[in-house]
């Protein structure tokens, strides 16, 4: 409990102390800077002055916003956020105080054109100060070492002492000032660790049916999982809280053996595997864990259409809390038999969505390094080389109800969206024993456009969309179609079936 109520007692004292600072600045602390201001025009002031314009605050700033999104690329979003958002208080802050307070700077011949500019608080400090936490915080979030985040706040604390030293040398601000901006600065940051949750991981308690020690293996995808040691640190320190034991790590191959890695290691002993990648790397670690073991997400792909579907949350702390204090709820599986095709003979195993047509097209032509850097923006990209109504004739049966058409898409979902806001199937349950089916027949590209916006709108009902529902579904396409299954592109086919596996698997999630 003392865990989870630090940040916020922390956050009210610190808010505490700079309510009291505006409302009573304590000038008595001017006088511990009883030097004059440097000499104008000295060599030792125009340093003072460049090294002030070097780090302003637009500098310190924009420093944070890229240490924002240094720490979001690596999933930390949580922290991103809480970095992001301290700028903005920050600013917010020390924009109202010095409304409020509007303090007379110094009188000094370094003024310049400050005087329209009040003197409290100092916008350098503060801007300086709140670097140096997001810069202690970021070296924290991705390392989770103790020693290399000491030596980097130790730096930062040094260098926005430095800032600080800079404006009393010339005489712009006050002790209370500087100091004030900091204060200011602290609290900025702490509220927005609370309001974005940054500092609430590793708090949740124990599992109330107590069961511990247990033994923990993590397949990982090596180009997802980016920034590795402070997963690795704080997954690790999570477990011994805990009292797990320390989790084994195995890195997938380029060929993709997450399936015989993960079965290997409950044949070893483990009793959960957590996977570490996107949707392909889950349905490999699934395929080995169904009925064997549990298996935890800590979604590392583009798209991650499981997690977003089923609750995880995308932010690394997040995910990690629940990989190791959820319970596994029963998950539906897809089981996919390509009977005639390039695949042919082939039995693979689905969680997400199997898609046949057009949506498999644009994952093959997605390419990885643009997956990396634009996310869903890749997809789109490549989907606008695709809007068009090139139909094959198709037959779909599901549960022996035949249904004959041309389509340029038929998807098969366990579950139902794509990205939030974007649902192809909203009926779709994971643990509902049945799968939901859908079969697009544009017969234009205004068609297609008109059936892109009303997913984005969530209509239900789509032109040119036929619905289905059940246990069974063939598909059979008079000539080959691109087929994926969890957005893997497995090849093309002319006949398909997927068969729906109750509760074959146990994943932890909301």
């Amino acid at each position: 409990m003392r865990r989870r109520c630090a940040p916020v007692a922390t956050t009210a004292a610190l808010g505490l102390a700079a309510a009291l600072w505006c409302l009573h600045i304590p000038t008595q602390l001017d006088a511990l800077w009883p030097w004059p201001p440097l000499a104008r025009g000295s060599l030792a002031g125009w340093i003072v002055v460049v090294w002030a314009a070097v780090l302003q605050p637009v500098t310190a700033y924009l420093a944070m916003v890229v240490l924002g999104i240094v720490v979001a690329r690596r999933r930390w979003r949580d922290m991103a956020g809480s970095i992001l958002l301290s700028i903005v208080l920050t600013v917010s802050f020390v924009t109202i105080a010095k409304s409020m307070v509007a303090r007379a700077r110094p009188d000094t011949p370094w003024l310049g054109n400050l005087h329209a500019d009040a003197s409290f608080p100092s916008g350098h400090s503060a801007a300086a100060f709140a670097l140096a936490i997001a810069v202690a915080q970021t070296a924290w979030t991705l390392t989770r070492s103790r020693r290399a985040t000491t030596v980097t706040a130790a730096i930062g604390g040094v260098t926005a002492a430095a800032v600080a030293v800079g404006r009393l040398l010339l005489d712009v601000h006050h002790v209370s000032d500087v100091l004030g901006g900091a204060v200011i600065a602290a609290f900025a940051a702490s509220l927005a660790t609370v309001v974005t949750g940054a500092w609430t991981t590793g708090t949740r308690p124990l599992p109330a049916d107590g069961r511990r020690s247990r033994a923990i293996t993590v397949i990982y995808h090596p180009h997802r999982a980016r920034g590795l040691a402070g997963i690795r640190r704080r997954l690790a320190q999570e477990a011994r809280r805990l009292g797990d034991r320390e989790p084994v790590w195995r890195p997938t191959g380029p060929t993709g053996d997450g399936a015989a890695l993960a079965r290997a290691a409950i044949e070893e002993g483990a009793e959960l595997v957590i996977a570490v990648g996107g949707d392909g790397t889950l349905r490999q670690v699934l395929e080995a864990a169904a009925g064997r073991a549990e298996v935890a997400l800590l979604p590392a792909g583009s798209a991650n259409i499981i997690a977003r579907n089923l609750g995880i949350p995308l932010d690394l702390g997040r995910a990690i809390d629940l990989a190791l204090t959820g319970q596994g709820r029963p998950l539906d599986l897809m089981r996919i038999d390509v009977e005639a095709g390039a695949a042919e003979g082939e039995s693979l195993l689905g969680a997400a969505m199997a898609g046949a047509g057009a949506d498999a097209a644009v994952l093959g032509d997605t390419r990885e390094p643009v997956k990396r850097l634009g996310g869903p923006l890749a997809y789109l990209t490549a989907g606008a080389r695709h809007v068009r109504a090139d139909g094959v004739s198709s037959r779909v049966v599901v549960d022996g109800q035949e249904w004959r058409g041309e389509t340029s898409l038929v998807s098969v979902g366990n579950v139902g969206s794509l990205y939030p806001g974007v649902t192809l199937m909203g009926s779709a349950d994971a643990s509902d024993g049945r799968l939901e089916v859908l079969a697009a027949s544009p017969r234009s590209r205004i068609d297609v456009v008109r059936m892109m916006l009303g997913v984005l709108l969530g209509r239900s009902a789509l032109g040119h969309v036929t619905r289905f529902s059940g246990r069974q579904v063939s598909l059979s396409f008079d000539s080959p179609v691109a087929f994926q299954v969890d957005g893997e592109v497995v090849g093309s086919v002319t006949s398909v079936t997927l068969v729906v596996m109750p509760a074959a698997a146990s994943l932890v999630r909301s």
